[in-house]
């Protein structure tokens, strides 16, 4: 699988789709599965899944559908039917369910009609990075450049994202918002290829985002920018992150870039992709079983070369669907 392109994948499936006629004696299921944007983690796995499920489903048909993270347990929950399924993070997970942080004002009595199919197990980093002499001598943190009220471009990942949820929170444990940073400098939100871009080509001083490790666009910042800076948070605020909206404190893993040679730290947050409560049990079981019964080709994506199936029924925040229930029991996981 590693040697399909992604354009690849989304070619073959649609020639797939274009020249298979379904049996008129079968009944057929279309589920539209909320991701993310192009480039970012929920697209690629969600194309692969759908060609693995139509090859062991043949009555399922399943389309991608651009989203982003804060949005899609929204738009999964109040969809006007049950078939839909959609990624979001644990934090934003948790946050939806009890109506807080960024569902405060939306769905303030939170969100009860999701459920779990697996937790990816794919790490999500928080990356801070500045051009090179945008950092003051001896600053390396956060909370120590904020103090200066440092007059900067901001690029942050798009609106609605798990990495710009994440930076709310960010700000807001250092009692700060995007207005403090637009009144000494300038913010942007922009995808994460676009955003990447800005910083190579010297249109922005700081990237944010929250990334798995090692992603492409990372990698060509830290090819094109040489001394690369990586700014730490400070681990009071990133503990208070994890003891207050269900992050992972702890250390940056080294490794995967030139510019990043120490630990520093930071905050993570892992992913799960979940389905409306009322799907169908044996559609919700064949589908689970699918992918956790056969996980190499999900393995087989870089971003997911840890997915594990022993894992991927825990710590998922909504509950397990029934059908996945009985899928995790049948394969000897739960």
């Amino acid at each position: 699988m590693n040697k399909y392109t992604l354009s690849t994948l989304i070619g073959s499936f649609a020639v797939a789709t274009f020249f298979t006629t379904p049996s008129i004696a079968s009944e057929s299921y279309n589920i539209d599965a909320h991701t993310g944007a192009a480039g970012g983690l929920y697209m690629e796995p969600t194309v692969v899944w759908v060609e693995q499920l139509k090859e062991a489903i043949p009555e399922l048909s399943i389309s991608p559908v651009p989203g982003g993270s804060m949005t899609n347990p929204i738009n999964v929950s109040n969809s006007d039917t049950p078939w839909v399924m959609g990624w979001t993070t644990l934090p934003l997970a948790r946050q939806s369910m009890a109506g807080t942080g960024d569902y405060a004002s939306r769905v303030p009595d939170g969100i009860n009609n999701l459920r779990a199919l697996w937790r990816v197990n794919a790490l999500t980093w928080g990356d801070i990075v500045a051009r090179p002499g945008v950092l003051p001598d001896g600053v390396s943190t956060l909370g120590e450049f904020l103090d200066t009220e440092p007059d900067v471009h901001w690029v942050f990942k798009s609106r609605g994202s798990g990495a710009e949820s994440m930076m709310q929170k960010i700000l807001d444990v250092y009692d700060l918002s995007y207005d403090d940073l637009r009144e000494w400098g300038e913010v942007s939100f922009m995808d994460t290829a676009d955003g990447a871009r800005m910083l190579i080509d010297g249109h922005a001083d700081v990237y944010v985002n929250a990334l798995p490790m090692p992603d492409s666009n990372m990698l060509d910042i830290d090819a094109s920018i040489p001394n690369l800076e990586w700014i730490a948070i400070d681990k009071e605020q990133a503990d208070i992150l994890a003891s207050e909206h269900g992050y992972i404190s702890d250390e940056h893993p080294t490794g995967a870039y030139d510019s990043l040679n120490s630990g520093l730290h930071t905050v993570a947050y892992d992913h799960v992709v979940f389905v409306r409560e009322e799907m169908e049990e044996d559609i919700v079981y064949k589908i689970t079983k699918s992918i956790l019964g056969n996980p190499e080709r999900t393995q087989g994506l870089p971003q997911l070369s840890d997915f594990d199936p022993e894992l991927a029924g825990t710590q998922t925040v909504f509950p397990l669907h029934e059908g996945a229930e009985r899928a995790y029991k049948e394969l000897g996981l739960k």
